[in-house]
């Protein structure tokens, strides 16, 4: 057989292995991270409706996205176990900066995932939760953590696991916030939207923005320092792509000359 014919039958192969494996998104996917900060913002803001029993937030901060956050949730989720992260509560292990983190997870088929339908099931819990007198009937964290109002910054992953939590070939889901929510106080204060913002935060959408909350911080240099696996960002990824389109060219250069010019020969 050829050699560039056995490629492409290499090729063909990996790509159809890489075609029974569902594609879910990156931490890097805009229109994933788009959903997830705007499904989020959107219940956030929502809250006080007519048709909703929970009155109103007179301080609750717009979310942003948080890259050191998202690379948190990738690490944890990559785990594949339907636990929170037991390094939450360590300092400088899921974040570069933040102190107080909170995390939210869902798990299920491939099928079930869309973004918006997971974040909208932690929010749904507010049926359980009694706001005038800070009971929960049932489970409350993952809508306390939604609709906290001082978090204001996010990153989230997702994952395919062979299984988790009984279910195979299962999605795992992963939020995580900052400034963490807790159930030592109601998640908001109640009032009309707005009214509470700190100084120099302007109202939009209900929601309190401030530009420096707000600014986008990529901490490119770090990862969770309990990550264990090979780390490659873009630039060496690029090299890895160049050094095998290198080797690739010089093996059939090689080949081409071996072919058609067998007979050729130095002297001096």
């Amino acid at each position: 057989m050829r050699p560039w014919v056995a490629v492409l039958a290499l090729w063909e192969v990996l790509r159809a292995a890489a075609g029974r494996s569902p594609a879910l998104p990156t931490i890097v996917d805009q229109a994933f991270i788009e959903a997830c900060v705007h499904v989020h913002n959107e219940l956030r803001a929502c809250i006080g409706f007519m048709w909703q029993v929970q009155p109103a937030a007179s301080g609750m901060r717009y979310m942003t996205w948080d890259a050191a956050l998202a690379r948190t949730a990738r690490a944890w989720a990559n785990k594949c176990i339907f636990e929170h992260n037991v390094y939450l509560s360590q300092k400088h292990q899921c974040h570069p900066n933040f102190t107080s983190i909170g995390e939210n997870i869902w798990v299920g088929s491939h099928q079930a995932f869309h973004v918006a339908d997971a974040i909208k099931s932690w929010y749904n819990e507010v049926r359980f939760y009694i706001f005038a007198v800070q009971k929960c009937s049932k489970v409350c964290g993952h809508y306390i953590q939604v609709v906290w109002d001082n978090s204001y910054k996010i990153g989230c992953a997702v994952t395919l696991c062979r299984e988790v939590a009984g279910i195979r070939n299962a999605v795992n889901f992963v939020c995580n916030y900052s400034p963490g929510g807790n159930g030592l106080r109601r998640p908001y204060i109640e009032g009309k939207s707005c009214s509470n913002c700190a100084k120099g935060d302007t109202c939009e959408n209900k929601l309190c923005r401030n530009p420096e909350r707000d600014k986008i911080i990529y901490y490119s240099r770090w990862h969770p320092p309990w990550e264990f696996r090979i780390l490659c960002d873009e630039a060496c990824i690029s090299l890895v792509v160049l050094r095998a389109s290198l080797m690739f060219l010089a093996f059939v250069a090689v080949y081409f000359i071996k072919k058609h010019f067998t007979n050729m020969h130095m002297s001096t």
